[in-house]
């Protein structure tokens, strides 16, 4: 969380020690086996926050209960959560809690959290390939512009392949990185690497250009060492995809955007025959939030709705619109008048 959130500053690292070995004493008697703190650089100096991340799959009991009595048991008077964060105050440092339910999201989550910024940093040369890579390994990011239609269609978890697309050797991020130098000549290794993703004016770029300190150090370690290298993506990701498809074969990658394809192709014909200025031609004055909700009480009522969309002519349509507004309408105007 980049150890803003309590506004407490940061810990000189042998505190920072410290205070790990107090929490991982507790948490091997609390959770044995079910939590990790992620791996920082080997020189890293000062640190901000401490990141926790524990497994429900492993846990004696749910995490409200665990996290209850964590709180009790650590003394704990300020928490927040923020999204899938529990964030808390031990000793005057934020401690966050990233609680995974599964195996694989527990050990997938924790590799991206390891050595600072470093899984945002790779995420960026990622991204030019239409990849994503965060919390659950590398995926696909499939996005259909017309429709706004995203979804991630998942290739590894495996950091060693995840690397290699890239060009990587896993081993110095399998040993640790010794400084953070290392790490970031460990970055521009890579064949693919690019400066652009770095220097660019994007909103995401300059918000943690500002916030984390890693981006920022990186940042200007490729201006001190001259480091102008661009590689030439193509303009047009989707020319990645057979590339994409062969390095992960286990994903069928290619059989997976074309079900994606044709899920959106689908879709594109339910709104075709199916909207709003379809219902307001059948049924004059009906807008706004009651028109509203006049659709989602019709798909309600109808399980199946966009099959029966595509299955019925458009007179038998229109008919099933009209009868179901007549019933509706009362109870609709009903339940209004008896707010």
């Amino acid at each position: 969380m980049g150890g803003n959130l309590f506004k407490l500053g940061r810990l000189p690292r042998a505190r920072y020690l410290e205070l790990e070995a107090e929490l991982r004493a507790h948490l091997d008697q609390k959770l044995p086996g079910a939590y990790r703190i992620p791996r920082f650089y080997g020189d890293k100096p000062d640190f901000g926050d401490m990141d926790i991340i524990v497994c429900q799959a492993r846990m004696p009991a749910t995490w409200d209960v665990v996290r209850a009595e964590l709180i009790a048991e650590l003394g704990i008077t300020r928490t927040k959560v923020t999204g899938a964060v529990f964030s808390t105050v031990y000793r005057d440092f934020q401690v966050d809690y990233f609680c995974r339910g599964d195996e694989d999201d527990f050990r997938s989550t924790y590799n991206f959290l390891c050595f600072n910024d470093l899984g945002n940093l790779l995420g960026k040369l990622f991204r030019r390939f239409n990849l994503k890579y965060g919390e659950r390994g590398l995926s696909y990011v499939y996005r259909s512009e017309p429709t706004h239609y995203k979804r991630d269609i998942p290739l590894t978890r495996d950091p060693a392949r995840m690397f290699g697309f890239l060009g990587l050797d896993a081993g110095p991020w399998d040993r640790g990185f010794p400084d953070l130098e290392s790490m970031f000549r460990w970055v521009v290794s890579s064949p693919y690497f690019s400066v652009a993703p770095f220097l660019e004016r994007k909103a995401t770029t300059e918000r943690k250009h500002r916030q984390r300190k890693t981006f920022r150090a990186f940042v200007e370690f490729l201006e001190r060492e001259g480091i102008t290298t661009r590689y030439a993506f193509e303009a047009d990701r989707a020319r990645y995809i057979p590339m994409i498809a062969r390095a992960f074969p286990e994903a069928e990658l290619e059989a997976a955007i074309a079900r994606e394809d044709a899920l959106v192709a689908r879709r594109a014909r339910v709104r075709e025959r199916f909207n709003g200025r379809v219902v307001q031609a059948l049924i004059p004055g009906l807008q706004g939030k009651r028109l509203g909700a006049f659709i989602s009480a019709l798909k309600a009522a109808h399980p199946g709705f966009d099959e029966r969309v595509l299955a019925l002519e458009a007179e038998q349509l229109a008919a099933l619109i009209r009868a179901f507004h007549q019933t509706w309408a009362a109870e609709f105007d009903d339940a209004a008048s008896s707010v």
